[in-house]
């Protein structure tokens, strides 16, 4: 088989409710209408009115507008008082300049290795005492065990303080790392400043959870609790769902957790800073030239992506949202191909001139994905460029890309097995599926709200109406047969856009822009239910667990539940992944290691990662 890619203002008072936007409709057949978006700093607890099961797509995606405005409140100055973590600053109006120095109330979250340290042990600040959260709200530090403790400072960098942006990822659960073409070629103490660098975080509900069971912070761990990951993870399938939220005995966080992925960069003379959010970050280079350990170092960086997942009473499957900055994708030209809501530009070339429409990548992209491996090959799916004489992007690893966000997939640990494209740079002209309609009637919406806010209260609203939701995940969906999703209800999440939600600096490749299924030893996905030693085909194989039965989702939601639920995690997967074992540094900081690796040579060292891919099944063997 073979898939291809294809305003009313109201009185204010401080921190609470002030603008509501009553906006159009979107124009498609049959649109549902959505709550108004309200300018106020409380997370909402739950998709309104009627919960993530009676939601049309409109109010979902009206929810998880509410939880981006909530979650980029400034925050309270922090300085580890007991409580301050995470509390919008009610002396602040949402997008005001003059609190503009002040970290997003998400930035104050903590960071996975705050809660996983390396080396295993309770986290940074932890104090065994409930009335003080267990100490979350101490001030950020960073212990990774396999390097002995905390990172040093890298030579001429300041000595360390509070760091709340710690930007310890530099690539997608080990598939590929992304790069922005618009960014700097060169940048003094920054090996790689295209590269898109990544953090994640948790809010004060999931640490406490953790924090409360001794231990659990060592999850996955040799020293973590026996057997917790796998006793979860036969729970899951053999009762089709989580155990009820808030277990002692199996992981389930309780309904108010959050987590947030975030992607930053460096901006370069060809962005608009003006329509970024920035902040003060830390990220991670090579100790000393050719190192595998890191060093750390800290400037300014422009946040290009947000994802937000929240287990809500009526998801206890998390609803998840994807958040983008708005000029993420260009042309070869360097111009933006969406406008700030999402809505595609007009007389703006996408495709190359060698390419016709769809062109999401080029080269082209195509999944081989049957049951069984192809005749005279040992491997099971893989991804090919089509056709087979394709260029890359560039024409060497040594060449990049100019203008265009662009990625390289990294081979498994055993290249010869690598179903990816490895041997060059893929270039991103659009998107895989694009942003539906009816979400950008709520982008629409939820940007003139924050417009209208900041002029009632004299100020511009800088760089917040420059963000877009991609999309919004609220229910599983079964895919019953291997093959693209047919699902076409444009009011629901049973359509392709929605099915596959993704990322275009989170989820980056093709196995991660229209995943589905499982991933296999050969880091391609595959819907078939064969590949992971199940029943034969034309079954789906499950990868998400509720109401009793298994679900074939893609996007986030399948992703999570193949790498954060059905390895024993909830949907967490710095969670299923437990302790944080090294910050990781850029993979092409020596391209000639890449280029070693993609020729067969060994894996990098562990210390170039952080995050492992945990395939489905044990990595094939030939047949």
């Amino acid at each position: 088989m073979k898939f291809t890619t294809s305003a009313v203002v109201l009185p204010l008072l401080l921190g609470t409710v002030s603008v509501v936007a009553l906006g159009a409709r979107a124009s498609a057949p049959a649109a549902e209408p959505f709550p108004p978006i309200v300018i106020a700093s409380a997370v909402p607890s739950d998709i309104a009115p009627g919960g993530a099961q009676s939601a049309s797509l409109q109010q979902a995606a009206a929810f998880a507008w509410q939880e981006f405005i909530a979650l980029n409140w400034p925050a309270v100055p922090q300085n580890g008082a007991v409580g301050q973590r995470e509390q919008p600053e009610p002396l602040c109006f949402f997008a005001a300049p003059a609190c503009g120095a002040q970290q997003r109330v998400w930035e104050t979250f903590r960071g996975k290795v705050e809660i996983f340290p390396g080396d295993a042990s309770p986290p940074p600040g932890y104090v065994n005492n409930a009335a003080a959260s267990y100490g979350y709200d101490a001030l950020p530090q960073y212990r990774y065990g396999s390097l002995a403790g905390s990172v040093s400072p890298c030579t001429g960098t300041p000595p360390p303080r509070a760091a709340w942006i710690n930007l310890d990822e530099t690539d997608q659960i080990t598939l590929d790392s992304m790069y922005a073409g618009t960014g700097p070629t060169s940048v003094a103490g920054n090996s790689d400043p295209q590269l898109v660098r990544f953090l994640a975080k948790a809010n004060r509900v999931e640490y406490v959870y953790v924090a409360r069971h001794p231990g659990w912070w060592a999850y996955d761990a040799p020293v973590g609790p026996p057997n917790l990951p796998g006793s979860t993870g036969q729970y899951v399938v053999q009762h089709g769902g989580d155990p009820p939220p808030n277990s002692d005995t199996y992981v389930s966080f309780p309904n108010g957790t959050i987590e947030v992925k975030a992607g930053w960069r460096v901006l370069g003379p060809g962005d608009d800073a003006t329509r970024f959010h920035t902040n003060t970050v830390r990220y991670y280079e090579p100790s000393s030239p050719g190192a595998q350990t890191a060093c750390y170092r800290e400037t300014t960086f422009g946040l290009v992506s947000l994802h937000i997942i929240q287990k809500t009473p009526t998801a206890p499957y998390f609803v998840y949202a994807t958040f983008e900055q708005a000029d993420n994708i260009r042309n070869a030209a360097g111009t933006p191909i969406e406008n700030d809501d999402g809505s595609p530009r007009t007389g703006v070339a996408v495709c190359p001139q060698d390419q016709q429409q769809p062109c999401p990548t080029t080269p082209l992209e195509t999944l081989l994905d049957a049951a069984t491996p192809a005749p005279g090959s040992s491997l099971p799916p893989q991804v090919v460029v089509e056709p087979s004489s394709a260029p890359y992007c560039t024409s060497a690893l040594s060449v990049r890309p100019k203008n265009q966000l662009y990625y390289l997939d990294e081979p498994p640990a055993a290249p010869q097995q690598s179903g990816l494209p490895t041997g060059g740079f893929v270039c991103v002209n659009e998107r895989a599926n694009p942003i539906p309609s009816q979400i950008v009637a709520v982008n629409d919406n939820a940007q003139q709200a924050i417009a209208a806010y900041a002029r009632q209260h004299g100020f511009d609203a800088g760089p917040w109406t420059h963000y877009k939701l991609v999309n919004v995940q609220y229910q599983p969906i079964d895919k019953a047969s291997p093959g693209p999703y047919p699902g076409n209800d444009p009011n629901t999440g049973m359509n392709p856009s929605s099915y596959y939600l993704a990322n275009i600096v989170v989820e980056t490749d093709r196995p991660l822009q229209l995943f589905s299924g499982g991933l296999l030893g050969t880091n391609v996905n595959s819907d078939y239910a064969s590949q992971f030693g199940g029943t034969p085909p034309p079954l789906t194989h499950k990868n998400t667990y509720y109401g009793g039965s298994g679900h074939d989702m893609g996007g986030c939601m399948g992703c999570h539940g193949s790498q954060g639920q059905t390895q024993g995690g909830d949907f967490s997967v710095i969670m299923a992944r437990g302790p944080v074992g090294a910050p990781e540094i850029p993979h092409s900081a020596a391209i000639a290691a890449q280029v070693r690796h993609l020729l067969g040579a060994t894996a990098p060292a562990p210390a170039l990662r952080n995050r492992r891919i945990v395939p489905d099944i044990a990595p094939p063997v030939a047949h």
